[in-house]
């Protein structure tokens, strides 16, 4: 059966579902709200058209989870590649797509590359409110990136002067540190915050795997009056980690190190005009200074290619204003624009036994874009209607579209489906790259057409229930070639193509014998449509094969509990299922199957009688607990079981 076959039939059965589901429901449970990343309107309550996951920052807090990575193992429709020990290179892949298809922001500020490129290993969340992740085509809405979704992480707001600190440690030389402050002005509406944390271990490895992260945020509220609010956010981190791992993961390099230090400065402000209409401003900025430091390892290490040394920076700034018209009581209409401006520097020192090879790299794009969104309810019909169009400086002009609809069957089930496309622009190097490898200006974006329908439901007064299937087709990917079709020309092309689809199940239980109960399920099938310059088995597009790296199956279960003057207990079990993957380790690579595996994650945050404070916590957490061997990468170990122990203190 054809993937298009697979999907379709598994979208009637979805459709189907809530026949099922109604002759179970016993009383009127409202469904969750459609979140604010979606829409990019707060006010709206009731839109349920995209599909939207939200983790508490409270909850991963307690549960000891402290990186976005980790935090994204248990939503459905997404999977992970962390290339090795903490810290390492993490990609990740959401329904089937490129690493470079989802947008991250941190309160609106844009964290990825040009070109989408994005390392997840090295992104904190000590100071987050709540993550916020639409799965789909939001092009629409945040242009370029946004192809298979957008993660949005909300930094917690201040309280009425609290502080917290935490410190502790673990396995592989674990050390976790913290300390923060918030606090409300005497005026009206000032509300300030800031924290800074610490992360660090030795790694997995025998030798040169340490990690570091040194985070440091703050944040200024202001609403003078009811019609005028404004938020300025800061956060800083400087990270390095320490690889002895070559191309194909053998631990042989003694002095190999990437650091990284970046700065996001976001300002959201917002003015009502009466009752219905409100215009917002939103600046952000991004600045990144990306290094990379591999030289000999020894006075015999000059064979070869022995060494790389690189530095740059990259800077990505967004200015956008928008205005949002509320007709009615539940409709929304939003027009805005948005300019930004990307530069990219690089300076790169291959070494070899033979020459020095300097490779310098430094251009600037910018994109103007004109948007335009509606959204809203029409009895138990709700729509959502958006537009969007960019004009890049590079590339030139590229729409977007999407429109969802959903119908609500009644009070506890609702049917919803919705259609777009997007877009990815090509990274700098892929456009502009003279030296090592040569850009083609000409290239065009990766595009995405897409199309979901789903069911969820309230079973009772303790289940829900959401079912989703998706489909997507991925164009002009963008390939590198060694051997350009002739002397002088490119070595990147828009040439290959691929498909994806699947289903994502998703359940909760409240309230069973005093635990919370939650799972999830995802079918994900990959389709290389076009191999492109890519021949032969060993390729990474190979004609009808799946794309590398991602798990056809996958699942997760979630059990917590909270125990009143005691504290709260959660277990996590993860299932990744086999996924193609190539040994890079000779030539040509050797594709295989990663095997599958399951981890299961235990945590616990108990509450300590210490009369001083009044809130004083130990948080206890394994990962890994079988202790399982895994690879989500080829040749590249991953972490065996691990403890950590801290101690948590507020007031």
């Amino acid at each position: 059966m054809t993937l298009a076959l697979k999907v379709t039939s598994l979208l009637v059965a979805v459709a189907a579902t809530p026949l099922l589901v109604f002759a179970q429901q016993a009383s009127p449970v409202v469904l969750p709200a459609e979140v604010v990343t979606a829409s990019r309107v707060s006010a709206v309550l009731a839109t349920p058209t995209a599909t939207a996951t939200v983790l508490s920052g409270d909850v991963l807090r307690a549960e000891g989870v402290t990186h976005l990575a980790d935090a994204l193992k248990r939503v459905p429709g997404t999977s992970i590649a962390r290339s090795s020990s903490y810290g390492s290179s993490t990609a990740l892949f959401m329904r089937g797509g490129q690493a470079n298809y989802v947008r991250v922001l941190i309160h609106g500020v844009p964290m990825n590359e040009p070109g989408g490129v994005l390392d997840l290993g090295r992104i904190t969340l000590d100071d987050v409110e709540r993550i916020e992740i639409v799965r789909g085509p939001v092009s629409v809405l945040y242009g370029s990136e946004a192809v298979t979704g957008v993660i949005q992480i909300f930094t917690r707001r201040a309280r009425a002067g609290t502080q917290q600190a935490e410190i502790g440690g673990g396995s592989f030389g674990g050390r976790r540190a913290s300390l923060g402050a918030d606090g409300v002005g005497t005026r009206a509406g000032v509300a300030w915050s800031l924290q800074g944390d610490h992360h660090a271990g030795t790694g997995i490895l025998a030798f040169n795997n340490a990690y570091r992260n040194d985070g440091l945020s703050a944040s200024l509220a202001l609403a003078p009056s009811d019609k005028l609010d404004l938020r300025l956010t800061s956060r800083f981190n400087a990270s390095s980690y320490q690889y002895p791992t070559g191309d194909g993961g053998a631990v042989e390099d003694h002095n190999a190190e990437r650091t990284e230090h970046r700065l996001l400065i976001g300002l959201d402000a917002g003015r009502r005009w009466g009752a219905r209409n409100e215009t917002r401003v939103q600046l952000t900025a991004n600045t990144l200074h990306p290094r990379t430091s591999d030289r000999s390892d020894d006075a015999s290490d000059t064979l070869g290619y022995f060494g790389i040394l690189t530095r740059g920076v990259v800077t990505r700034r967004v200015a956008d204003v928008r205005h949002t018209i509320r007709v009615g009581e539940t409709r929304y209409l939003t027009v805005g624009g948005e300019f930004s401006r990307d530069v990219e520097e690089s300076t790169s020192l291959y070494l070899d036994n033979i020459s020095v090879i300097p490779d310098v790299f430094e251009s600037a794009r910018e994109t103007k874009a004109l948007y335009a969104q509606a959204l809203g309810d029409a009895g138990v019909f709700s729509y959502s209607l958006g537009a969007r169009l960019d004009d890049n400086s590079a590339f030139g002009v590229f729409p977007s579209v999407r429109a969802g609809a959903a119908w609500r069957m009644a009070p506890t089930a609702r049917v919803r489906a919705s259609v777009g496309n997007a877009f990815k622009a090509p990274s700098f190097y892929e456009n502009f790259a003279i030296g090592y490898a040569t850009g083609n200006a000409a290239l065009r974006p990766e595009r995405a057409r897409s199309a979901e329908l789903g069911v969820e439901a309230v079973v009772g007064t303790r289940t829900t229930l959401r079912l989703t299937g998706f489909t997507q087709r991925f164009r002009d990917l963008i390939q590198y070639t060694y051997a350009p079709p002739a002397p002088g020309e490119p070595n990147y092309y828009n040439i290959a193509a691929a498909n994806a689809g699947g289903l994502e199940l998703e359940a909760t239980v409240a309230d069973v014998a005093g635990f919370h109960i939650s799972g999830s399920y995802t079918w994900a099938d990959t389709r290389v449509v076009d191999a492109g310059f890519d021949s032969g088995a060993s390729a990474n597009f190979v004609a009808g094969g799946s794309l590398i790296q991602r798990p056809e199956h996958s699942a997760s279960v979630q059990l917590s509990r909270t125990v009143a003057n005691l504290g709260s207990f959660s277990a996590v079990a993860t299932r990744t299922g086999e996924r193609e993957d190539r040994d890079f380790t000779s030539y040509p690579a050797i594709p295989l199957m990663l095997a599958p595996f399951t981890t299961i994650d235990l945590s616990a945050e108990l509450e300590l009688p210490v009369r001083l404070l009044p809130t004083a916590r130990l948080q206890l957490r394994v990962d890994n607990v079988g202790d399982v061997r895994y690879q989500r990468i080829v040749g590249f170990a991953s972490p065996g079981r691990a403890f950590y122990v801290g101690v948590k203190l507020q007031r």
